[in-house]
């Protein structure tokens, strides 16, 4: 994973030696909402990026729903992470190669 902020490679540490930015202090926002099975397979798109990822399934998941609204699933990252993110998927959808953006 890279420093949002001055983009050296800090692995899994939570606070980038650099710059100091603490990525657990950055609050985590919701960049898409979509059913299983396309849960699971962008959250291993974002993390094979090196970018944190969360997955907040709905109430529905507990039933075995995968449609609907109570079937969706909200991937969340933290903020700092989110315009690259929304890049990537963008990139994605559109069938471009993320890297060369």
């Amino acid at each position: 994973m890279q420093c949002p902020r001055c983009h050296l490679d800090i692995k899994e540490q939570q606070q980038c030696p650099d710059c100091g930015f603490d990525i657990s202090e950055s609050p985590w926002v919701v960049i898409a909402t979509v059913n299983p099975p396309e849960d699971v397979l962008l959250e291993s798109l974002i993390k094979s990026f090196g970018i944190p990822v969360r997955l907040i399934k709905s109430l529905g998941s507990v039933f075995g729903l995968t449609v609907g609204p109570l079937g969706e699933v909200k991937i969340a990252v933290p903020e700092a992470f989110a315009e690259q993110t929304r890049e990537l998927l963008q990139a994605e959808t559109e069938g471009k190669d993320p890297e060369q953006s």
